[in-house]
């Protein structure tokens, strides 16, 4: 183990996160706890956000974001060394609260291997039970000490069974804000004033760019032809270069980061299922939701899905909001309907929007990484000396 040695007079808390939101989210909440309080160190596995905001990094989360059933075997070999790893990690180390962000399935089963050595346990970010799986409530029971939830729905089905629960808010609410209005952020992309852009999100895993690119660049060059600049988001994480895509994709815009502001310069989106739909929910642009599974992958899933919608925004709407395209119905024909409807029908995207405003007025004032420092530092030994 490479730990930096114990402060006696320090409290120690673990870190576990397995993809690049769960980074971002842990590493606004380490931030958070550390401007109420010193002589805190954290340690654990992350990614470049956490480490930045001062978290040894033990294990990396390269590599280790996987989406379903399928891919998670193919990965299994994986998967089970870095659990391993993580656990003796915990057993050495002994820190005094274990806080694990999201990345469900794996961090169901550290949490099960901490309490076995007395650690206290926060989970941050609630699975989905309402969408599939609610039995894997039971095994948390006794075994996590809270349960810190984002939507006010989750409550009742943790206080149902007796585990601590609080709705702390969203981050997304504090951590969505555009750098400056669309016309100067356009300008800061080389973009257009005049012409309608779409925006092209495709997801930040690997296989996601895989499955959705090959659709997105038809679409890209249908919409082109007829006036409007497609532009392509690539997310960090993700090792392809937006100068090679730029001159295989002649016309087509490709850009690195800064997720935020493109969405906020873009008249319409085109946005892979996940965080990113909120993102573009908190942020009032119009949308319509993709995704794309192995064959084999879905058909397991649908198994065990128990909702009609996927896309976050309307699972917190209630109803369908945004139009999904998953899977079959993911085709060009339907995207290429959608996307007109998204930039030209007027009517259409006056009442989207304001369903999106209703969105997000319900996810609270914001605050959320504020409020679960206060719960970390209740659930830590208290500090005493001149930094208290």
């Amino acid at each position: 183990m490479s730990c930096n040695p114990r402060d006696t007079q320090s409290v120690r808390i673990a870190v576990v996160a397995g993809e690049a939101s769960g980074d971002r989210l842990a590493a606004d909440l380490v931030s958070a706890v550390q401007k109420k309080s010193g002589r805190l160190s954290f340690f654990g596995m992350g990614g470049p956000a956490m480490r930045a905001a001062g978290v040894h990094i033990e294990q990396d989360y390269a590599g280790l974001s996987v989406v379903g059933i399928l891919e998670a075997l193919w990965h299994y070999r994986t998967l089970r060394a870095v659990l391993e790893r993580m656990k003796r990690l915990l057993a050495d180390e002994r820190p005094d609260l274990l806080i694990l962000v999201d990345y469900a399935e794996f961090n169901l089963r550290l949490a099960d291997y901490a309490k076995s050595l007395g650690l206290k346990v926060l989970f941050y970010v609630s699975p989905q039970l309402w969408a599939w799986r609610p039995s894997r409530i039971h095994r948390m029971v006794g075994r996590i000490d809270g349960m810190a939830v984002l939507f006010p729905f989750e409550v009742s089905y943790y206080q149902a069974v007796g585990i601590p629960v609080r709705f702390v808010g969203n981050p997304l609410v504090d951590d969505v804000r555009a750098s400056g209005p669309a016309a100067q952020l356009r300008e800061s992309f080389g973009l257009a004033k005049s012409t309608p852009i779409l925006g092209l999100f495709p997801g930040s895993r690997e296989s996601e760019w895989r499955r959705h690119m090959p659709t997105l660049v038809r679409l890209a060059e249908q919409m082109l032809a007829q006036g409007v600049q497609p532009v392509v988001s690539i997310a960090s994480g993700l090792d392809i270069d937006e100068k090679e895509q730029a001159r295989r994709h002649p016309g087509i815009r490709w850009v690195k980061g800064r997720s935020v502001d493109l969405m906020a310069s873009c008249d319409a989106l085109v946005v892979a299922s996940g965080t990113a739909t909120l993102e573009a929910g908190l942020l009032k642009i119009p949308m319509v939701v993709i995704y794309r599974l192995s064959w084999l992958s879905y058909g397991l899933l649908r198994m065990f899905v128990h909702v009609k919608d996927i896309a976050l925004v309307n699972i917190v709407a209630g109803r369908r909001v945004i139009q999904e395209l998953i899977q079959s119905s993911f085709t060009l024909h339907n995207l290429r309907e959608e996307t007109q409807r998204l930039l030209f029908d007027q009517a259409y995207r006056r009442s989207m929007v304001q369903a999106l405003s209703e969105v997000r007025d319900s996810l609270g004032e914001g605050g959320a990484s504020d409020r679960l420092a206060d719960w970390v530092l209740e659930l830590i030994p208290p500090l005493r000396g001149p930094y208290e």
